[in-house]
């Protein structure tokens, strides 16, 4: 069953909490693992402004899947402003101003780009992001959370720091797997996962690749799954998967990029309960029932391809969770303790 991502403010926890009521007379940059959240307050604190002051602010976020799926959000907070893409604040509107600039998933700006968030921002600004999710970082130089005082000395004194303990996506068994393939973690507390499911994960081999698309046809089909990602390294593998499926039945959609910009192939609608295929960078700040992710054996061979990025496919889903592969598991996955997955697709239940 789809669910909806989106929380009331009465759901809040303290740490949520402490930060909405902290004064708006300074901006702020709140730091929060995968599941935290910071999506969801940085659109309540969309609502508080507005409320409060009106509609000048602006909600900026880097990929266009994310603008699109926050956007979802939007009628039920009583949100009146659009929101942007980064590629589209930038290039389209021309770093246009406000009084306060709202931007989620901070880890995947470069330096010169929260520079101009931050000179953008007549009165205040508001940071969310995830260290362990800095996914471009190899790529475009993007700039750490706990970095952005450093590099701008006179925001010290008019910056509130907040941080976010409490993880509510992640089943435990899912987190402890995450735990032992991402980077820049804090020690795991089990304590701090407050998710009620307990699906185990499973990693799976299969003959083929062909047999892994088919198995995830089947059991999307024959379980009549309606909150699924297909997540994947490269927008190469997306469009081949997509093919694949397509040419199997069923309705899927799909986001990737193509070599010739034109040829770019764009319909995810998050209203719908149809499968999502997109690679894992497009996937940030989402989170579905289900994810697969098959072709795992060609993650060693995918050039900007990290464990970040591997971290955070994997923290997509709030309850089953299926790593396929064919040959051999990339080394990262080998060294994940047995006992924190299964390899079956199904439970298998012995006949007395």
């Amino acid at each position: 069953m789809k669910k909806d991502w989106m929380i009331i403010e009465s759901e809040l926890d303290d740490d949520q909490i402490k930060f909405l009521t902290s004064t708006m007379e300074k901006s702020c940059i709140v730091e929060g693992c995968a599941g935290s959240g910071k999506s969801v307050l940085a659109l309540i604190m969309a609502q508080h402004i507005q409320e409060r002051f009106g509609n000048d602010y602006k909600v900026i976020v880097y990929t266009k899947a994310l603008c699109r799926y926050m956007s979802s959000g939007k009628e039920a907070l009583g949100l009146e402003n659009d929101f942007y893409y980064y590629w589209d604040w930038k290039n389209r509107q021309h770093c246009p101003s406000a009084d306060y600039i709202i931007v989620d998933e901070i880890q995947d700006f470069t330096r010169d780009e929260v520079e101009e968030f931050i000179k953008a921002a007549r009165k205040g600004f508001y940071f969310f992001g995830d260290t362990a999710q800095s996914i471009y970082e190899d790529i475009r130089k993007t700039l750490r959370v706990d970095e952005i005082k450093f590099e701008f000395p006179q925001l010290r004194s008019r910056v509130k720091d907040f941080t976010l303990y409490r993880n509510y996506r992640l089943p435990i068994p899912v987190a402890r797997l995450a735990h032992q393939v991402g980077v820049d973690l804090d020690s795991f507390e089990e304590s701090t996962y407050r998710s009620s499911e307990n699906t185990i994960p499973r990693i799976i081999q299969y003959n083929s690749p062909e047999d892994q698309i088919e198995a995830i046809h089947r059991m999307i089909s024959n379980r009549n799954m309606t909150d699924v990602a297909i997540l994947l390294p490269t927008n190469n593998i997306v469009k081949e998967i997509y093919e694949q499926l397509q040419a199997l039945g069923g309705d899927y959609e799909v986001k990737y990029k193509a070599e010739e910009w034109r040829n770019n192939v764009e319909n995810l609608n998050f209203k719908s309960t149809n499968p999502k295929i997109m690679t894992y960078h497009s996937a940030k700040g989402l989170q579905f029932e289900t994810v697969f992710l098959p072709y795992m054996e060609s993650f060693n061979y995918e050039k900007g391809i990290t464990c970040k990025a591997l971290y955070v496919a994997i923290t997509r889903t709030y309850r089953n969770l299926y790593i396929m592969y064919s040959d051999t598991l990339p080394k990262v996955l080998s060294a994940v303790e047995k006992d924190s997955y299964l390899t079956t697709e199904t439970d298998i239940i012995e006949e007395i």
